[in-house]
């Protein structure tokens, strides 16, 4: 029930952002454009000032980060590996499976991640890596904040980001119509969580783990919040704790490589990297590297996947024994 709700907020402030085009209440795109960047350096902030500045999440980082990163990685790498296996059987069934994504960004977005060639990219994410890793060392340094709920304000910023996010795509005059009749649009949210369920099992013989216990690890598709919580309700905290590390390195992980991968020649494996997240937090910055155009697909495999999550995780997790 919370993951529906959530995605009807999130959709109420995109649609709120894309409305104020046609009722003229918008900025000229280039102020737009530099909203949304200020927005997502200060998400970016708040949540790595989150992180280091809740002591619980210190002591997990040092007992089972290193289950947390493996799962991160293989998570990734699966979902990645089974995007490209969906092109190339939609390839067989299609002829010119659309390789766009890029053709809608204005020229004035290199400094957001757009500009071509890959060193801008690479300068991108590790300038985004430093904006939270900054956060996470005033985090630590700072005592814990008592009376401050850094959730809420997360959650506010997020909003907000999300509206000029709606309003930009509807400043760019993409047709949701074009985007849904693309043919990966709905493979993508498929390919992401086989992908990133057959690569759990990886896990298994690495740190001993029953199979259905891997998987459940790469279940969460980035979505920390809730993940960890399914697993340690089950009654196994320690995997909970692995899988809350997992899916909050999947989400960094996240930051760093959609930049890179929108240069690719498909695109939309970026929205395949942001896992859930593709429809909140990623979403601005998939929608800066790869174009307004890639918004409703990465939207709606998000939100899909977010679904997903609280019926997953405990099915798989009741297979390990």
């Amino acid at each position: 029930m919370d993951s529906i709700l959530q995605i009807l907020v999130l959709t109420a402030f995109l649609a709120g952002g894309a409305l104020c085009v046609p009722l003229r209440l918008s900025p000229p795109p280039k102020v737009t454009d530099i909203f949304i960047k200020i927005a997502l350096w200060a998400l970016l902030f708040v949540m790595g000032f989150r992180t280091g500045n809740d002591p619980e999440v210190a002591s997990r980082i040092g007992q089972i980060g290193i289950v947390g990163a493996a799962a991160a990685a293989v998570s990734l790498a699966g979902t990645l590996a089974a995007i490209l296996a969906g092109y190339a059987f939609l390839g067989l069934i299609h002829r010119g499976v659309p390789k766009t994504g890029r053709r809608s960004l204005p020229e004035d977005r290199a400094e957001t991640g757009s500009a071509p060639g890959s060193g801008s990219q690479l300068r991108t994410s590790l300038l985004l890596l430093s904006v939270v890793a900054a956060g996470g060392i005033a985090g630590a340094i700072l005592p814990p904040l008592e009376g401050i709920d850094l959730g809420r304000i997360t959650g506010w910023v997020l909003n907000a980001l999300l509206f000029f996010v709606g309003m930009q795509f509807a400043q760019s005059g993409i047709s949701f119509k074009a985007v849904f009749l693309r043919p990966d649009t709905l493979m993508i949210p498929v390919a992401t969580a086989v992908g990133s369920i057959l690569g759990g099992l990886v896990l298994g013989p690495l740190f001993r783990l029953p199979a259905g216990h891997a998987m459940s690890l790469t279940a969460g598709f980035g979505w920390y919040s809730l993940s960890g919580v399914l697993i340690a309700n089950l009654g196994n905290p320690v995997l909970g704790s692995a899988a809350f590390l997992a899916n909050l390195f999947r989400e960094s992980l996240a930051f760093l490589t959609i930049p890179l991968l929108a240069r690719t020649a498909r695109p939309y494996l970026a929205i395949g990297a942001g896992g859930a997240t593709a429809m909140d937090v990623t979403l601005p910055l998939i929608e800066q590297c790869v174009g307004p155009e890639s918004v409703p697909a990465s939207f709606a495999s998000g939100a899909l996947l977010s679904l997903s999550v609280p019926v997953l995780v405990p099915f798989l997790f009741g297979l390990g024994g």
